[in-house]
């Protein structure tokens, strides 16, 4: 059993200070009990906007410290996405923290319409072994492609227990992804937790939420209210996923 939050945030744009600021101080009142995991929505420093390429860091930018002080602070993972330049490319680069040290790196491989002129592709996916588990973290978009998110299992063991969506997914849209990431828990039999926000971007795109905790039978467990931010706590029973996976195994229909 893991204890999660999930940060339903109004990111502002052009405010990446200002963003920061009312996390630190939304975080100190809201979190009152210890949490193992605290996943942020997808830009969740800036958002997106025209000026995206003003707001990128370096690898160990201010938004990646504040990430990193988060984790140490309340003794959890955390994790998020980031614009970072490397090497005169821009990438929309997920990190999760593990208090004193990074346990993985993912650049978003399926860039939104648009977003491919600005962005790079990543071309590689991390497993995320932490808390016990097994994480597959993603981003946005990548929820449309079934194969990407594949759960496989070797020699009985699966790769992942978890996906996780951390997302900019506009208000008009918000029920395809709750019906996407309903289905990528169901055929790889994991829980799916998808981490959206609220608010207006740069582009005057507007997010009504829908953070939720989805488990293996496609059922949500936990789901935040829309238009409002709010953080989101509820503690995952794993054993559920293991018991499905013994009574249904389907998985060993996967590789064929």
């Amino acid at each position: 059993m893991i204890t999660i939050g999930l940060v339903q945030a109004d990111i502002k744009p052009f405010n990446k200070k200002g963003n920061m600021a009312h996390y630190a101080s939304w975080l100190e009142s809201a979190i009152q009990e210890p949490v193992h995991l605290l996943i942020f929505p997808e830009m969740f420093n800036c958002g997106f906007s025209p000026d995206i390429m003003d707001e990128a860091e370096l690898d160990n930018g201010e938004s990646t410290y504040f990430l990193y002080m988060t984790a140490n602070k309340f003794q959890c993972d955390v994790v998020a996405t980031v614009p970072i330049l490397q090497n005169g490319r821009l990438y929309n680069r997920l990190v999760w923290f593990s208090r004193d040290r990074i346990l993985g790196k993912y650049n978003k491989h399926h860039l939104f319409m648009g977003e491919e002129e600005l962005f790079s592709s990543g071309n590689d996916k991390t497993i995320v072994n932490t808390l016990g588990y097994k994480f597959l973290p993603l981003i946005c978009f990548d929820v449309r492609f079934p194969e990407w998110s594949r759960n496989h299992v070797r020699n009985g063991v699966f790769d992942y227990d978890c996906l996780v969506y951390t997302a900019n997914f506009p208000a008009p849209r918000e029920s395809e992804l709750m019906a996407l990431a309903k289905a990528r828990a169901i055929e790889n039999q994991s829980y799916a937790i998808v981490v959206n926000r609220v608010g207006s971007d740069g582009y005057q795109r507007d997010y009504a939420g829908g953070c939720a905790i989805i488990n293996p039978h496609g059922e949500i467990e936990a789901q935040t209210k829309t238009n409002k931010e709010e953080i989101l706590i509820h503690s995952c029973d794993f054993d559920s996923v293991f018991a499905l996976r013994e009574a249904f195994p389907v998985s060993k229909f996967w590789e064929k």
